[in-house]
């Protein structure tokens, strides 16, 4: 997604990306605690060609990734989950302070670190669905 602001057009932080070296550890991570034998064989097909490619840029084949890493790698599909709802979150925010005119507080919130987004993602994902604003 992209913005104008006065000085030129914008780039948002990008989405979290999935790498074939994590696939590589997913898969590794599967085959060390026996839950590979319990995947579908598309699964397992899915994960030993997705790791020998460069990088994985197909929306369609993240989230096909990202639903077998859930059965393998919980945690790390949560934290995937939580960066991606907290790009949301500031995504909303600058369009909010755009809308206001508040624009060196919009420029401001586009140098946010990671850690910020994945704490602010993370803190959205334990509020219980009926609170959320989301």
């Amino acid at each position: 997604m992209s913005m104008y602001l006065p000085g030129g057009e914008l780039q948002l932080l990008p989405s979290p990306q999935v790498t074939p070296q994590l696939v590589s550890a997913a898969l590794r991570r599967a085959m060390r605690y026996g839950i590979f034998w319990r995947l579908a064989p598309e699964e397992r097909a899915l994960l030993f060609l997705a790791r020998r490619l460069r990088c994985i840029k197909s929306p369609a084949l993240k989230e096909a990734i990202l639903k077998v890493l859930r059965k393998i790698w919980p945690e790390k599909a949560r934290l995937f989950e939580a960066f991606t709802l907290g790009l949301q979150i500031l995504r909303r925010k600058i369009i909010i302070a755009l809308k206001i005119g508040a624009i060196k507080i919009a420029l401001s919130l586009l140098n946010v670190n990671t850690a910020l987004i994945l704490q602010m993602g993370l803190s959205a994902l334990n509020i219980p669905r009926m609170y959320r604003a989301i």
